[in-house]
């Protein structure tokens, strides 16, 4: 059995309560040892001095579009993405062609992520038969393939009644929602279904104030509500974007400084509990059509990490261990998974993270397909420097070194 033994970083796992300097001995896909390590004399060493060693990162909010739209992004691509990032899952979006509304469509994903994949993939499956918002999907058929939550992303469900329908399709088979904002008024009449039926539902990318307060009273009653925000609603506002270029095109769109910041404290106080990318891949020749034509949606898989670093840790305006609860424990919450954690029996899915490296963002260097990123550029302060996934390292520094059957 292969062992690795990470030695000298500083142990955090905020969920667990560990932050203090030790090893980490890895043998097969599971953690063997926390703390004080001696080495035997076959363990592969990682020498981790001055580097975070953390839970690995999961990203429950990701567009790999295969099948269907391998021109933008493929299971292989994204998730090589993803590894370069620091994360070790990836939730997949259903909103592919055709939409992943089937258990054959679950499956085949599974498939071919155990072909191609270099972390773990989780399918999402659709709400409604082709996104349509009109019949419900069998989601307990779907759950049972192995889609590990609902969601029309990129539609709202309009209809109130199969929204409702949904919700109790959800409740019988045990399945989270995750749900397409599009406004306070959609916020307020799923978080009021939510109540009635006693199920719980998230929303995903929360751009503004109004849906920030629905949320906050909601978790105040205790009802099963949740929602994430993604790095550019978190670093930019509209006065960012250059005028016409649609790499800064997205849904929702960029809001005022003023969401910016009520985000930016509601994911410290923990009313917003999740940072997921939405990672949205769309081929260059696509963003390069006139602003009005071009779709909408960003890459987020490669530069999350280190714009809520930079923009967030690094600022003052968040701890650490927000952002790092947001991207394991709260991130697996959602989906009623087990979190990844750094404890003795655990499943080995770790990242190191050199939380001083400066970078710039060079989109041309990704292992996305995709170039359409709002933070070309940038100088960015923290960076996963390696990926490990059930024990095997598939990224180091900056490269990837081990692919295949990850999934």
């Amino acid at each position: 059995m292969s062992a690795l033994l990470i030695r000298g970083g500083r142990l955090f796992d905020p969920a667990s309560d560990l932050d203090a300097v030790g090893d980490l001995l890895i043998r097969g896909d599971r953690i063997a040892a926390v703390g004080a390590v001696e080495r035997v004399g076959e363990e592969e060493v990682i020498e981790a001095g001055g580097l975070l060693v953390l839970p690995g990162l999961m990203d429950i909010h990701v567009h790999l579009r295969q099948p269907g739209q391998e021109h933008k992004e493929t299971i292989a691509t994204g998730t090589r993405a993803a590894a370069a990032g620091g994360f070790t899952a990836v939730a997949c979006e259903p909103n592919t062609a055709p939409p992943r509304d089937t258990p054959e469509r679950v499956a085949e994903v599974l498939e071919i992520a155990e072909r191609e994949a270099v972390v773990r993939v989780l399918p999402k499956c659709a709400i409604t038969v082709g996104q349509q918002g009109e019949e419900v999907t069998d989601l307990s058929a779907l759950r049972a393939a192995g889609a590990v939550a609902a969601s029309d992303d990129g539609f709202s469900v309009g209809d109130a009644e199969v929204m409702r329908e949904a919700m109790l399709a959800a409740k019988e088979a045990n399945i989270p929602l995750t749900v397409h904002v599009e406004g306070p008024e959609m916020v307020a009449r799923d978080i009021g279904l939510a109540a009635e039926l006693d199920w719980g539902v998230h929303f995903s990318h929360v751009s503004r104030a109004e849906e920030v307060e629905l949320i906050a009273k909601a978790r105040q009653k205790g009802l099963r509500v949740s929602g994430e925000v993604t790095p550019h609603h978190l670093s930019l506002s509209p006065e960012d974007a250059a005028e016409g270029d649609a790499n800064f095109k997205m849904s929702p769109p960029l809001r005022s400084a003023k969401s910016r910041g009520t985000l930016g404290r509601a994911l410290g106080a923990g009313v917003i509990s999740v940072i997921a990318s939405d990672h949205a891949p769309h081929a260059p020749a696509e963003k390069a059509e006139a602003y009005d034509e071009a779709p909408p949606g960003v890459i987020g898989l490669e530069t999350t990490l280190g714009v809520v670093l930079t923009e967030l840790v690094h600022s003052g305006l968040a701890d650490l261990g927000t952002v790092v609860r947001a991207m394991t424990a709260e991130a697996a919450a959602v989906l009623g998974m087990e979190a990844p954690a750094l404890r003795e029996g655990a499943g080995a899915d770790v990242v190191l993270l050199d939380p001083d490296r400066e970078w710039v963002v060079e989109p041309e260097r990704f292992e996305s397909k995709a170039r359409n990123c709002p933070f070309a550029g940038w100088k960015l302060r923290g960076k996963a420097v390696a990926t490990i996934v059930g024990g095997r390292v598939v990224m180091r520094d900056g490269s990837i070194i081990d692919l295949g059957g990850a999934a």
